[in-house]
């Protein structure tokens, strides 16, 4: 701000008359804004903030973080994220610096029980650890997940007026992003959609544009784990209390595989399940020890999701199965894109993901329904190692 004060009492001086003042004002006005939005896009400044929202009359919350509307924007998208294991919505926030001075608008939704957002009740965290005692359990389960997310991008848009679809389907309206464990939770949104009041049904019909799912693995949309899958989180040799930070690090490295053109067989056995590359070190490896912190979680509230992927798998199934396969749902979200998106370098558990749903399109005669796209040079982290690179990729599918 004391460069553009300063730049202000240089370029303003005494007008000979009111019109030479408000001429000179216009033309100060303009050149503040372009400094603002250049300066903002140079040092990745934006007006990112964080907050929370209640979603259900139990007072359940989520917390966020907002990257704020585009400046200068009359109309513009607004993509909502969520988090996968270990990793927080503060994992995005490279990719909020990113998108302001690209038009578009970013919001990081914090998953429960993550810090910021309402822990599980002792009731919810028994089905969720145990499985509980019946299907019913699990389904009321999977369905409350749904409702909060989709509630939450409900009042958002309402709180903070998001511009709407436009005519030509070029800007306004909102993309579902779900990375990793956190592609279940926008599936479970649009899938319990229909049991929400008709009027938030209607609104988020005419709003939602696009539902990507990124990098995940096949149990967190209901496939079965790859007979090949190796990953510290299933290491019964290792020590349990070191199975979920061994996996933070491990799962962020670059892996070379063999051929995964979306177009070749899927070759299970051609993926690098265990080791990575020598090439590139993991991102985890990179990340300032202070970030860290914040960014990740090992505590109580990142075990939920181990279990959760356990004993939810018909649950988890069957609303990816609504979700991808229904006619009805595409009816009732009809400007609604859907997509996979990982990296040729991410894990193997994340391309085993993407094969699951492109075989189970094909098999359903469905696949020119769904984009599916591989991101070179990419790994699991490639909204930290390189921001720009994934909000683009993301913005090819919304």
């Amino acid at each position: 701000m004391s460069h553009a004060h300063g730049l202000r009492q240089t370029l303003v001086r005494k007008p000979s008359n009111v019109s030479t003042a408000m001429s000179v004002q216009g033309c100060l006005h303009r050149l503040l804004q372009f400094l603002s939005f250049h300066i903002a896009k140079i040092f990745g400044c934006t007006q990112m903030s964080s907050g929370s929202l209640v979603v259900n009359t139990a007072g359940v919350e989520l917390a966020y973080i907002d990257s704020g509307a585009p400046p200068h924007a009359s109309s513009y998208t607004t993509i909502f994220a969520v988090h996968g294991m270990i990793y927080t919505n503060q994992t995005f926030q490279k990719v909020l610096n990113v998108a302001p001075s690209q038009g578009v608008r970013f919001v990081a939704i914090q998953r429960r029980p993550f810090p910021g957002s309402t822990p599980f009740t002792a009731e919810e965290l028994n089905v969720i650890l145990t499985g509980g005692s019946s299907e019913a359990e699990r389904d009321a389960q999977m369905a409350a997940r749904g409702h909060e997310m989709a509630s939450f991008v409900d009042t958002f848009i309402q709180k903070f007026k998001l511009p709407p679809l436009s005519d030509d389907g070029k800007t306004g309206g909102v993309a579902l992003l779900g990375w990793s464990e956190g592609g279940a939770f926008p599936i479970a949104a649009i899938a319990s959609s229909d049991t929400l009041p008709a009027h938030v049904q209607a609104r988020l019909s005419s709003y939602v544009r696009s539902l990507i799912v990124y990098e995940s693995a096949p149990p967190v949309l209901g496939f079965p784990t790859p007979t090949q899958n190796w990953a510290p989180l299933n290491d019964t040799t290792m020590p349990k209390n070191l199975r979920l930070p061994a996996f933070g690090q491990w799962s962020t490295g670059y892996f070379d595989h063999g051929d995964i053109t979306l177009s070749s067989a899927h070759n299970l056995d051609s993926l690098s399940w265990v080791l990575s590359s020598p090439e590139r070190v993991p991102t985890f490896y990179n990340i300032p020890v202070d970030q860290l912190k914040t960014i990740t979680t090992y505590g109580n509230d990142a075990l939920t999701d181990v279990p959760f992927l356990h004993f939810f798998s018909y649950q988890l199934q069957a609303v990816y199965s609504k979700v991808f396969n229904d006619t009805n749902i595409a009816a009732k979200f009809p400007h609604m894109k859907k997509s996979c998106l990982c990296g040729d370098k991410t894990g193997a558990f994340a391309v085993a993901g993407l094969w699951a749903v492109q075989d189970d399109q094909k098999e359903n005669g469905t696949d020119a329904n769904v984009s599916f796209k591989l991101i070179h040079g990419a790994n699991r982290f490639l909204i930290w190692d390189d921001p720009e690179k994934a909000f683009h990729a993301f913005m090819d599918l919304v």
